[in-house]
């Protein structure tokens, strides 16, 4: 039974769509036309168009329907806007035999999935915004059992400005890549900008079969997983997921107990591209193989943050600045990241990178590099804390300027502390080419290397816990001074076969000091073998003003 109302095709028990040319593109003739599919089978070869020229059209699959066909266009033409198709119910089904297109060159048109409907595409994929003029053109994918399975790549973004996906409330899409802000068609790539994906609810899942792309060639596009949404993505075409893969300022924002996004491969924060963020948040969780800040030349500026009490990174390998630079990972207010092995500045063009560990946040790894090869990388823990089994500070750097800084300790932030240790007691903490700065807190570890002659250690505060030191026997030097109480220690590595001699003097205005102004405090004239440590304590020089300077001298 048929019968037409008011410009909508209405199908009872029955509906035989029979038009025989391709050119004639399936039913509409007219805007703010609607043909609805309840409760039956349709065929339909070719490409079916709603809205070809034409705007306001619907088509409605309800109540176990099913349509299928060739291709599909959702909003043909530019002038072809608002066009709506809904797959709602359970049975209900829309299969395509090959692509989907929503927003082909038109504007705004929607795809809405809900109350257990399905829709297929089984070949040459979904893509939402296919022209420079496809904007604004959204996929909605809502309810348990709601489903958009799409074998080949789902695209949002191709070439237009703010297409969207959004899977909430139990929905799911499968496909086999996933990719916003595909092509670079404009200058400056703007035409694949904004593009955006929201997962959210519990049950709510992205499943790709292989890699996942935030902006692939466009920039601002945008990934949000909320409230228990799951995404998961592998390696796949791309060698890894990545945000920025070409181009910049893309994001991923993972947030709310359940959230996670999870890959065996790699996820990038930045391929060949700037300004990229990855951010964590209140118990949301990414999990990868590897994971990598700035990965090639030419990325620098991308940035991740982990916050919040039960937010975790979970990384078989992480590089933050692998081969690019000024690039950061902070880790605050409860966050956690965990990996294998940690490298801060991987390659030698890897640098200014830098990790920051404040307000009771954890970093926690095996082997963790600051400054591998790279220069100017570091490491500062204020008010966190840094787990590792060894910790290098500039394994391989060509320069002395690597960074391993802890800092700040007051009531809002916690203890500062890096522990290196491990289930043999034999962990090693080696400043090599760089510094380590003590201001605050607590350093531990079983073995405390320095020996590097590029190596520096600066001990103004906190304390020290090392269970063997290894210092360059050869170097006459002060090596520390530590406070207890009102009182300062101060030790030092003594010259054999010489007076070894602690000098002090006042400080003068703007912290200088008269270098003829030291008098001894301390004088040693017994030591005979290499590599001695002695100290001695300043009584009161914890509390004195103005500020005391210190050197040791040898006298013949």
């Amino acid at each position: 039974m048929q019968r037409t109302r008011r410009g909508c095709l209405i199908a009872g028990f029955l509906i035989s769509i029979t038009l025989g040319s391709p050119s004639s593109q399936a039913q509409y003739s007219g805007s703010f036309q609607t043909n609805i599919i309840t409760g039956v089978t349709s065929n339909w070869s070719f490409t079916y168009t709603v809205g070809s020229v034409l705007f306001a059209d619907a088509l409605l699959i309800e109540h176990g329907g099913v349509l299928s066909n060739g291709a599909a266009t959702v909003g043909q033409a530019s002038s072809s806007s608002n066009n709506f198709v809904l797959v709602t119910d359970s049975g209900s089904v829309w299969s395509n035999g090959n692509r989907i297109f929503v927003g082909e060159a038109g504007a705004g048109n929607s795809l809405v999935i809900s109350n257990g409907g399905s829709v297929i595409s089984l070949v040459d994929g979904v893509i939402a915004g296919v022209n420079a003029t496809g904007n604004g053109n959204n996929i909605l994918v809502t309810d348990p059992g709601s489903v958009l399975r799409d074998v080949q790549n789902l695209t949002i973004g191709e070439s237009g400005v703010s297409n969207s996906m959004t899977i909430i409330n139990g929905g799911k899409v499968y496909d086999s890549q996933g990719i916003l802000g595909s092509e670079c068609s404009q200058s400056g790539c703007i035409s694949t900008s904004y593009s955006s994906v929201v997962v959210s609810g519990a049950g709510s899942t992205w499943s790709n079969g292989n890699s996942l792309v935030v902006g692939l060639s466009g920039w601002c596009n945008s990934l949000v997983i909320s409230n228990g949404g799951n995404v998961f993505s592998t390696d796949g075409n791309f060698k890894g997921s990545a945000i920025g893969y070409y181009t910049g300022s893309n994001s991923v924002l993972v947030s709310g107990t359940g959230s996670l996004w999870s890959t065996p491969g790699s996820i990038k924060v930045g391929n060949v591209s700037t300004a990229n963020s990855l951010v964590i948040s209140n118990g949301g969780v990414v999990v990868d193989g590897n994971g990598a800040i700035s990965f090639n030349p030419g990325s620098s500026g991308n940035t991740a943050t982990v916050t919040g009490s039960g937010s975790v990174w979970s990384n078989g390998i992480l590089n933050v600045g692998n081969d690019g630079g000024a690039s950061t990972l902070a880790i605050m207010n409860s966050g956690a990241v965990v990996s294998s092995n940690s490298f801060i500045g991987n390659l030698p063009t890897s640098s200014s990178n830098s990790v920051y560990v404040a307000n009771i946040g954890a970093l926690q790894s095996d082997t963790l590099y600051v400054g591998y090869q790279g220069s100017s990388n570091s490491l500062v823990v204020s008010g966190g804390s840094v787990f590792a089994t060894n910790l290098v500070v500039g394994a391989a750097s060509t320069t002395c300027d690597n960074l391993l800084q802890v800092d700040v300790t007051h009531q809002l932030s916690g203890q500062s502390t890096v522990i290196v240790t491990n289930t043999l007691g034999n962990a090693v903490l080696e400043v090599r080419h760089g510094t380590l700065v003590l201001a605050a807190g607590v350093v531990q570890a079983d073995t405390l290397v320095i020996t590097n002659s590029c190596a520096q250690f600066i001990h103004t505060g906190g304390i020290l816990i090392a269970g063997n030191v290894v210092l360059d026997p050869n170097t006459f030097r002060i090596v520390s001074i530590t406070p207890q109480g009102n009182d300062l220690l101060i030790t030092w590595m003594m010259g054999p076969g010489a007076t070894n001699t602690l000098q002090v003097t006042t400080g003068g205005p703007g912290q200088s000091y008269n270098t003829n102004g030291f008098t001894d405090i301390f004088i040693v004239t017994n030591n005979t073998t290499v590599g001695t440590v002695t100290n001695y304590l300043d009584i009161g020089a914890a509390t004195n003003a103005p500020a005391r300077y210190y050197r040791a001298r040898l006298v013949p």
